[in-house]
């Protein structure tokens, strides 16, 4: 996997991992998919085991801190 998305995708520092991070991110925050969904797709049998590979993006980030001020 790690050769793949270094050699195909032009990915620095891809590994499995980062692969993997970006499908369960991807589902969860883009597709707007439960968290069982990813669970289901990573094949885990623990969400809290899936909700590691979880990473929110920047821009979710920073309108939950805007949302501090404006409460």
């Amino acid at each position: 996997m790690a050769l793949m998305l270094r050699d195909w995708a032009g990915v620095e520092k891809g590994s499995s991992h980062s692969g993997r991070r970006s499908v369960i991110t991807n589902i969860i925050h883009k597709q707007k998919k439960s968290v069982k969904i990813a669970q289901k797709i990573a094949g885990h049998v623990n969400p809290s085991t899936t909700l590691i590979y979880e990473e929110p993006p920047e821009d979710a980030i920073e309108s939950a801190l805007k949302g501090i001020h404006d409460s």
